[in-house]
């Protein structure tokens, strides 16, 4: 989009016009910056080597719909307002999307040999010249805004993508068939005819390529009559994104299985792979899995960011008071630390943002993970691989020679890698490690129940973070909304635990893909060892004993995690009641002031309201409008 001061001229280009080395000092003069903004600008663009059009919008300084008529009676170049734009297939077809992307170009028409396009910087030559290249065609640039272009992109390509048929017939024909893979997968000297050909090839990379610009998790190709489905996990739950005609689905297959390396003959057994792609500069490692269902082979793939950036214990979603104790607990030097919930539940994420807090040039922490989802410079990874007798046991026995300070199992899942790893946080270690339990409370059951002895758990067990993760409002979209009567009934909720928030709601737009939420949160459930609890575990008192020591303690439980974020609008009770369920927690809604509290209390230590009336004959729970107990005949009036 933007012109700017002292634009270098790259071999190939058209020398630059003396008006384009001017656009601050226009900007100035029409009083849409001061002096001292530019000579701000101007010092940041001779370090960053950036334009200074981009450098003033980055700073706030100016917007796109200041700046872009100005460039357009300058630079001499009509302008287009991209946002009033209706484009058609046939129009998508004349530029194929990851050229759009790359050029921040978007086509309009095209007459006889001309192609008339969109861009955000209609001066860049080497750009145009590489589109007439691409297109076989003379391009004639009009100017438009970046960010207009941008959300044009992602609107109008995503309802392109229509089937697999016109794909093919049009759009893969102009796309380059590069494979997007690293030297880390290699393809066999023989293929299928079928993966031969180009267009399946391409279509696998956009497959790939789209999934990774959306932010998914999975990519399911599954088979069907008469066609299969590609879907996407967007924030947790599976979306439509293409139909696969039956005769193409076992090609794709094959294609997929030649870039994981797995055997493209074998067709009745399962097959699990792995494969690292670069997309637009970014890699992500993919995990490919195959299964033989009725109709063909069904294939996810994981998707695995693996990109360096830091994860931080505050973007994860733990409140205040809950960081204070996670934060209270990675400080010790020796005990462990469980981080429980099911798949999914975002478990890594956490343990990978304990770890980069903690992590120091003077401490030597060492991991072992099947797989290792993020390479994180810094730490010592141990990759799991059960063919060659390397289990997460074998790796912990190794782990504790090499003089660890710190240690995180990837996952307990039998009873001598939960003992080995309690032992070695009995000997002064300081160990992460993950469950699949529902709560906090349940992961000292569950622990117990796989043959750890009680004296080991209550000796090394610090505490336990439970975690789940949420869809969060889509800011693009949201509104005040007020949440659903079905939804505060399924998690235990009355009315008046709902005063005082400001709920919010999405109502659909292009950036959330009509869901009305973008992107996750977690809700979390912090429980940190006491006294009374390590006295309850010895005596291996029932699970519901540790819940109300627990909560008397200050544990705040899922729900009620999940209810104070509803009530600040990042996300709403009906995405709560699809992910919590009440009965894990055993939690009960106060009638007087709508506090969540735990089942085993008679009366609300807030408001003294009466929760449960005990029969005086017999001891035994009266329900609601009982005059006479049922069990002893005890009568009330």
């Amino acid at each position: 989009m933007d012109a700017g001061h002292q634009r270098p001229t790259k071999p190939g280009k058209a020398p630059e016009t003396p008006g384009r080395l001017r656009l601050g000092e226009l900007l100035a003069a029409r009083g849409l910056i001061t002096r001292q903004i530019l000579d701000q600008a101007l010092a940041a663009q001779r370090q960053s080597g950036k334009r200074i059009g981009d450098i003033l919008l980055d700073f706030g300084h100016v917007t796109e719909v200041q700046i872009l008529p100005l460039l357009s009676d300058h630079l001499k170049v009509p302008y287009t307002d991209v946002s009033s734009l209706t484009l058609s297939p046939d129009t998508l077809d004349l530029l194929p999307e990851d050229l759009a992307r790359k050029y921040t170009a978007i086509p309009i028409s095209r007459h006889g040999k001309r192609l008339e396009l969109v861009m955000a910087d209609p001066m860049d030559y080497e750009a145009v010249r590489d589109l007439s290249f691409a297109t076989g065609s003379k391009v004639t640039a009009k100017l438009g805004g970046r960010s207009q272009i941008l959300e044009a992109i992602d609107r109008f390509y995503a309802r392109h993508l229509e089937g697999a048929e016109r794909l093919m017939a049009k759009g893969v024909g102009h796309a380059p068939a590069e494979p997007m893979l690293t030297a880390r997968s290699q393809a066999p000297s023989a293929l299928d005819a079928d993966v031969e050909g180009a267009p399946v090839i391409q279509l696998m990379n956009l497959i790939m390529r789209k999934a990774i610009q959306m932010g998914a998790s999975d990519i399911h190709i599954e088979p069907g009559v008469p066609d299969g489905t590609v879907r996407f996990r967007l924030d947790g739950l599976l979306s439509d994104q293409l139909k696969v005609p039956a005769a193409l689905h076992p090609a794709l297959v094959s294609r997929l299985k030649v870039i994981g390396r797995l055997d493209i003959a074998e067709r009745r057994l399962p097959q699990d792979g792995s494969v690292r792609v670069t997309v637009e500069g970014s890699e992500a490692d993919l995990r490919v899995s195959i299964i033989p269902l009725q109709h063909g082979e069904k294939a996810v793939i994981r998707v695995l960011d693996t990109s360096t950036r830091s994860l931080e214990l505050e973007d994860v979603g733990l409140v205040a008071d809950d960081l204070k104790k996670v934060q209270s607990l990675i400080e010790r030097h020796r005990g462990m630390v469980v981080v429980t919930g099911p798949t999914g539940s975002g478990k890594t994420t956490t343990l990978y943002g304990i770890l980069n807090r903690i992590k120091s040039p003077t401490t030597n922490i060492v991991t072992v993970e099947d797989p290792v989802e993020y390479q994180h410079p810094g730490l010592n990874q141990v990759q799991v691989n059960a063919d060659i007798g390397l289990t997460f046991a074998a790796g912990l026995r190794s782990i504790l020679r090499q003089d660890p300070d710190i240690i995180l199992v990837g996952e307990i899942r039998d009873a001598e890698t939960a003992e080995i790893a309690c032992r070695a946080a009995l000997t002064g270690h300081l160990v992460f490690t993950t469950l699949h339990t529902n709560d906090a409370p349940s992961t000292i059951t569950r622990l117990l129940d796989i043959g750890v002895p009680a004296y080991l758990v209550s000796s090394v067990l610090i505490g336990i973070i439970a975690q789940r993760l949420v869809r969060t409002v889509c800011k693009n979209c949201k509104a005040p909304s007020s949440p659903d009567a079905s939804g505060i009934v399924g998690l235990g909720l009355s009315a008046v635990s709902l005063a005082g928030g400001t709920f919010m709601a999405g109502k659909g737009c292009v950036k959330c893909q009509e869901s009305g939420y973008k992107g996750r949160t977690g809700v979390f459930e912090t429980l940190v060892m006491n006294p009374r609890i390590r006295d309850l575990i010895l005596r291996q008192s029932a699970e519901e004993d540790i819940r109300l020591a627990a909560q008397e303690s200050g544990m705040r439980s899922l729900v009620q995690d999940g209810l104070d974020k509803a009530k600040e609008g990042l996300t709403t009770v009906e995405e709560l009641g699809r992910v919590l369920e009440v009965s894990e927690y055993a939690s009960i809604s106060c009638p007087g002031c709508g506090r969540l509290l735990n089942s085993e209390y008679r009366f609300c230590p807030t408001c003294r309201a009466t929760l449960r009336r005990l029969c005086l004959g017999c001891g035994r729970v009266l329900q609601s409008g009982w005059i006479v107990c049922a069990h002893c005949g005890q009568e009330y009036k």
